[in-house]
């Protein structure tokens, strides 16, 4: 059967679909259909002859159900192999009655056949009709595709819903995209309002909880088109419906859906950082998703221009009394989601921050204080976003809302709950930003930080680790050398003794951030240089990497006294990543001592290895740090250039094919800071020997790519 498959020109169109993947079955890809054919009670001669949508067709006929689900992988490439016409004519409707019982013109229950097949079916059907649209199908045909669509977003199973009302609104902003606008613009709106009165007046939840995740799509969908405020007031009733249901998940659907809602009301632009394909929602979720810490920032300016006074009062009126008694529903399943998307309200509002202080900030200094710990948790998770969103940074009149807000973060980070208290320590960085200076951070976030760094729970300390060094980002500027030293010098002491490696890895490896300041914190260089011993050796790996800033901050003669003998030890351990980390930091170590110390002081100590040592790993790893220093610029001199050219030159006769190997991809890296005299008269000389005498392919590899880098 393989035999005849392979010379058959129609089953040319079932390539695998590698790029295909499913919520049920996340790394899935497609089985041959020649191999399932054999479930099939017909000959293989026959099989070979078919057309691919004739194959389909009697694939989805079989009771296996295993062909079934191959035939549905397999739907995008049949489409395109069929053609257009023949997708849009026979392909298209075939689904819409035989594999979910629609005739196309829509309705409440989902047909038997529908509810005996296997979801896994269904759930790949809903994501390949979104990916027919506009690839296959024009965007301004997509209609035919969305009866189907709006079937699989009433049935029983979550994922296939949420993948047919995630395919209905990848093809909402496609159905304007070309072709006739004008017909569509005139057509489309009465089957999208169809389709959202059916699903939102159905008796089962399933089909209501779709109908709130496709509402902001339909509005927007009817904001692009003209003349149409009588449909979007209608929508607008619509989704207020849904968020006063009687059952808790549509409810919960309509709060996840509200920062959607709100930004399609508002006529929100896109954010400026923000990549297509998404149209609405921007990124999903009910995170905000605009950059608003400046009052200059382009999305401030656009969010401005936007919001009109009418749309404003359309907001009051309508939206902020769904959004008010959403944040009070009884569920706090519900009230988490719509508290959280307070910062898209209060874009939506147009950052005004008066109508944010009365109508959005009770709701949110309530949700800090919430009886529901999963409330106060889903809003510490996402608390600087919401705040800077809410827009009081923005104005000077605004500062004592701004103190309030501050106040309400200090709340979280003193929870009761460790998993609140750990997920508004990930926000510090980002609050001690919105602050705008010192002040905020020292009346409000400092005299909380002790505590934080003693807490008992480990990922509290540990994402407090993080988030300190964070603070202390030379791009932001925000705090002043006096606060890092007076607040967070006691605070690296603890973190960098505490008894999880996770702790210490996360202040050693952003506290090259605070180098100019070591000097200073002596006793944190001392903890520094004791944790070169340490039995976790990725802790030794981060010393390795800042003991070239410490040469920085404490001088050389520091250096010299007190890190020397560490930095050889690191040289000279038994895992090769600490090794690579005082590589890697040869150039900084070069610039920051200059190229006569390095000669006096280092190369004397490289060399006894080099020739001493009978560990061809301990070779490598000097011929590798050679390398690396011969590729610095800042702080080079030709002396020591030439003693280390020597030293990579002697790699090239080692007796490891390893050790020559390493060698010559050395040269290789230095070959662009050669003078020519050194290149012509030693270099290439020693190449042309060892490209003409080596016996290792990988070395002679190597030296000829160097010897051409001599040219």
């Amino acid at each position: 059967m393989s035999n005849d498959a392979s010379k058959s020109g129609h089953l040319s169109s079932h390539p695998t679909i590698s790029s295909l993947t499913t919520t049920l079955r996340p790394n899935s890809t497609p089985t041959p259909s020649m191999a399932l054919a054999r479930s099939l009670s017909i000959s293989s001669e026959t099989v070979a002859g078919m057309s691919p949508i004739d194959l389909f067709l009697i694939q989805l006929e079989t009771d296996n159900i295993e062909t079934r689900v191959d035939a549905m992988r397999r739907l995008f490439v049949v489409a395109h192999a069929i053609g257009r016409e023949q997708t849009l004519g026979k392909l298209i409707p075939y689904l819409a009655e035989r594999v979910v019982g629609s005739n196309g013109n829509g309705g409440d229950d989902v047909s038997k056949k529908t509810e005996q097949d296997e979801d896994e079916m269904l759930l790949i059907l809903a994501e390949q009709l979104g990916r027919m649209v506009p690839t296959l199908i024009p965007g301004h045909k997509g209609l035919v595709v969305l009866p189907i669509l709006e079937k699989l977003a009433a049935v029983e199973e979550t994922v296939v819903r949420d993948k047919a009302v995630e395919s209905i609104n990848n093809v909402l902003p496609l159905l304007l995209a070309d072709g006739d606008k004008a017909a569509t613009a005139k057509n489309a709106p009465s089957i999208l309002m169809g389709m959202a009165k059916r699903l939102s007046g159905a008796d089962w939840f399933t089909a209501k909880v779709s109908a709130a995740g496709i509402l902001p799509g339909i509005y927007q969908f009817l904001t692009s088109t003209q003349n149409n405020e009588a449909l979007k007031l209608e929508l607008r009733s619509i989704y207020k419906e849904l968020a006063e249901d009687d059952t808790p998940m549509v409810r919960r659907s309509a709060g996840r859906n509200l920062t959607r809602m709100v930004e399609a009301v508002a006529h929100l632009p896109p954010p400026c950082d923000y990549d297509p394909p998404f149209s609405i929602g921007h990124g999903g979720g009910n995170a905000p998703h605009y950059s608003v810490f400046k009052t200059d920032a382009q999305d401030v300016i656009n969010i401005r221009k936007a919001v009109t006074t009418e749309l404003k009062k359309i907001m009051t009126e309508e939206m902020i009394p769904v959004y008010q008694a959403l944040s009070a529903d009884e569920q706090d399943s519900v009230r988490l989601l719509a508290v959280s998307a307070s910062g898209s309200v209060g874009c939506a509002l147009g950052l005004d921050h008066e109508l944010i202080a009365d109508l959005i900030l009770p709701i949110f200094r309530a949700g800090c204080v919430d009886l529901s710990w999963r409330v106060r948790h889903n809003l510490a998770r996402t608390f600087a976003a919401v705040a800077q969103s809410l827009g009081f940074h923005l104005a000077t009149a605004g500062a004592p809302n701004l103190n309030e807000i501050f106040r309400a973060f200090s709340n979280l980070l003193q929870d009761a709950e460790a998993e609140v208290r750990a997920a508004a320590v990930e926000n510090l960085a980002k609050m001690t930003q919105l602050g705008g200076g010192p002040d905020p951070f020292s009346q409000h976030l400092s005299p909380i930080l002790p505590a934080l760094a003693d807490d008992p729970v480990m990922e509290v300390r540990s994402k407090m680790a993080q988030t300190l060094m964070d603070c202390c980002d030379a791009s932001t500027n925000v705090l002043p050398d006096r606060i890092i030293l007076a607040d967070f010098k006691p605070l690296l002491e603890g973190f960098l003794n505490d008894e999880f490696a996770e702790v210490q890895l996360f202040i050693l490896s952003k506290l090259s951030r605070v180098s100019h300041l070591l000097a200073k914190m002596d006793a944190v260089v001392g903890t520094i240089v004791n944790m070169a011993k340490a039995p976790n050796w990725r802790v030794r790996e981060a010393v390795g990497h800042l003991l070239p800033h410490l040469c920085e901050a404490r001088g050389v003669s520091f250096f010299e006294d007190h890190l020397l003998d560490p930095w050889m030890k690191l040289l000279m351990d038994q895992v090769a990543d600490v090794r690579a980390s005082c590589v890697t930091g040869m150039p900084k170590l070069l610039s920051v001592a200059g190229g006569p110390w390095m000669e006096r002081e280092i190369l004397p100590h490289y060399t006894s290895i080099l020739d001493d040592s009978v560990s061809y790993l301990s070779r490598i790893t000097i011929i590798r740090s050679c390398g690396a220093l011969g590729a610095a610029k800042k702080g080079m001199t030709p002396k020591l250039m030439e003693d280390i050219v020597t030293m990579i030159l002697k790699g090239l006769d080692d007796p490891v094919a390893n050790v020559r190997m390493v060698a010559a991809r050395g040269l290789y890296c230095v070959m662009g800071s050669l003078e020519d005299a050194i290149k012509n008269n030693t270099v290439k000389p020693a190449l042309l020997r060892k490209a003409s005498e080596e016996d290792d392919a990988d070395c002679k590899y190597f030296s000829k790519m160097a010897l051409d880098a001599c040219a």
